[in-house]
């Protein structure tokens, strides 16, 4: 893959607002077709966005000045190179969002923290369809173990609420992103960090007030992770026993006591926090609280698509979020600079043009799949453009008459004929319908158009055989 087809492009305009609603909102949800790019274009902002600064070759994690607002992380996003083009005033111009390892030598990239950016301020979690409690989020305890297992998304809470007290409002942004949060029902895996995020823990002056908080495990103490010293489990002096009974009276010890003890709304001596203390032979992510709480430095962004795999949100949810679609493709835009694409390009444009008005066209992620392959077949569109849209855009087409009825006989249009025009694909559609509803076969509509073959025989056969079943019947699938 070649560095122009590595980068993930969008809209200026498009990521400023998404910059400024991650900055203002605790909860985003991106949605739009499969392979927009919805997923890395989450995943690089949040990984700029919690890297903060570039300082002497250091990510810093603060923002442009250690101000927490939108256009002070919007610069902190230019200066550091992962999003360079950002302040522009011109919303429509595409620009590139890029990964760490874009914007310098992967050597200088071990040296400037970013590893421990995406170990402990960014976490992505793929939603599974059987998640239906907050465990799934959290992680599990093991009783023949006597350990807990957190999830990244627990480690990633615990440094933002540990950073949040060490450094107020000016902590550096910590994101949880939950790829295709709808494939299960997110009111009930979520409900317990919706609730927490109306009543997150605050600094006032110089006292914390505790939040809301949710139950990671079943003990009110802290437990070992899998990472703890065998010496130290079970001992009556170990560090999470001593933090129980709260005889540790120091850094992010008395930050996770504070979770074992104190009750939403109880106000708290503020203390330093030291995430490189370590106190008893283990550091701050060697014990998992009891408790977790959110902070205003969290966000959850959840990446979203809609069909009859996924389930629809309630009044709840989207009462706590921002939403952003992301379903205008715009290829030219995008793969202008990827190998292949000025010989496809054509196909590709008139496919969007048959297929935008029902939502049923594709992503970037199926343009750069279809090049590639042209490119390993070592093949033009005009060899290998058939066998492309019968594998990679065929078979997502599925429904009835009100969604397929004006889609499948133009894009049959088009695979006989060949032609770019849609309004001349329209017309000729409908003598396609009348042509099948004579009950005539392919053969017979290729010789009333004087043609030996369809431009796209795959294609073209397939179609019909899918037209002719949604005239018969009001539905149609590709399997």
């Amino acid at each position: 893959m070649t560095c122009e087809e590595k980068m993930i492009r969008e809209r200026r305009g498009v990521v400023q607002s998404l910059v400024t609603a991650l900055v203002t909102k605790p909860f985003m949800l991106l949605s739009g077709i499969s392979g927009s790019g919805k997923t890395q274009l989450a995943r690089r902002l949040a990984t700029g966005i919690a890297a903060g600064m570039l300082d002497d070759g250091k990510f810093t994690g603060v923002s442009y000045g250690g101000v927490g607002s939108a256009q002070a992380f919007k610069i902190a996003l230019a200066k550091s190179g992962i999003v360079p083009d950002l302040l522009g005033e011109n919303g429509d111009e595409f620009i590139d969002i890029r990964e760490p390892e874009d914007v310098m030598p992967q050597e200088d990239l071990n040296e400037s923290g970013m590893g421990d950016v995406q170990k402990y301020r960014v976490a992505f979690l793929p939603v599974r369809p059987d998640w239906t409690d907050p465990q799934k989020i959290w992680g599990y305890y093991n009783p023949l173990t006597g350990l807990y297992y957190p999830t990244q998304a627990t480690i990633v809470a615990m440094h933002a609420y540990l950073e949040f007290l060490a450094y107020g409002e000016a902590a550096p942004r910590h994101f949880i992103i939950l790829d295709e949060l709808n494939l299960a029902r997110v009111e009930y895996y979520l409900a317990d960090i919706l609730s927490l995020m109306e009543c997150p823990t605050t600094i006032v002056g110089d006292q914390i007030k505790m939040g809301e908080m949710s139950s990671v495990h079943p003990f009110n103490r802290p437990l070992w992770t899998i990472s703890a010293p065998k010496s130290e489990i079970g001992q009556e002096n170990s560090v999470h026993e001593q933090l129980y009974v709260g005889k540790t009276d120091r850094s992010w010890a008395k930050a996770y006591h504070y979770l074992s003890a104190a009750n939403a709304g109880m106000m708290l001596q503020k203390m330093p926090v030291d995430l490189k203390d370590v106190i008893n032979g283990a550091d701050w992510h060697r014990v998992v609280p009891p408790k977790i709480s959110f902070t205003p430095n969290l966000t959850i962004i959840g990446t979203v698509n809609v069909d009859e795999t996924t389930f629809s949100f309630s009044p709840k949810v989207l009462d706590r979020a921002f939403v952003m679609e992301f379903n205008d493709m715009d290829y030219d835009g995008v793969c202008k600079d990827w190998k292949g694409y000025e010989d496809a390009r054509e196909a590709f444009r008139t496919m969007h043009r048959i297929l935008r008005p029902e939502n049923l066209h594709f992503g970037y992620r199926t343009v750069h799949e279809i090049l590639s392959y042209i490119e390993q077949a070592q093949g033009s569109w005009a060899s290998c453009g058939d066998f492309c849209m019968v594998s990679k855009v065929l078979p997502k087409l599925r429904g009835g008459e009100d969604k397929l009825g004006a889609i499948l006989p133009v894009f049959l249009a088009y695979a006989i004929t060949d032609k770019t025009d849609i309004t001349a694909l329209h017309e000729e559609a409908a003598a396609l319908v009348g042509d099948i509803l004579s009950a005539k076969q392919l053969p017979s509509i290729l010789k009333r158009l004087s043609l030996d073959k369809a431009a796209y025989p795959l294609t073209a056969d397939k179609l019909f055989r899918m037209t002719r079943q949604l005239l018969d019947t009001g539905l149609a699938s590709f399997f």
